[in-house]
């Protein structure tokens, strides 16, 4: 399942690339980067909460909950999970322009921004 786009709940809107894949390399290029001197409340604020959610969603698929199998993978980020990664993704947008990860720092960023208008929740999702 490489392809995972960042979407926003209760809206068609979804980034035109499937750059959520690689949000993992994201939060650990933060969480190890010197530099970056907001790591550990990024870490307990985000990453924590955020790998919470994925042992959830990885247990129910394992433990197979649902009725049938799902076709797509679904995964809400509450928007109180990833506002706390707003911070973090600016610094990431400010000292990295060219880096690695810049697309889906972008698209992450764009999903925040549409779910603090909408008060809604950002979804990774893919098939």
């Amino acid at each position: 399942m490489n392809e995972l786009y960042f979407s926003v709940k209760g809206s068609t809107w979804k980034a035109k690339n499937p750059t959520a894949y690689y949000m993992d390399n994201v939060c650990e290029f933060l969480v190890c980067h010197k530099e970056y001197s907001e790591k550990e409340g990024f870490l307990q604020n985000f990453v924590r909460p955020l790998m919470k959610i994925c042992r959830e969603k990885y247990d129910s698929i394992t433990n197979n909950d649902s009725a049938e199998v799902e076709e797509y993978f679904i995964l809400e980020i509450p928007n109180e999970i990833s506002r706390q990664a707003k911070h973090a993704s600016l610094w990431y947008l400010k000292n990295y322009p060219e880096g690695d990860f810049i697309e889906t720092v972008k698209d992450f960023l764009e999903a925040v921004g549409r779910t603090e208008e909408m008060d809604s929740s950002v979804i990774i999702r893919g098939k």
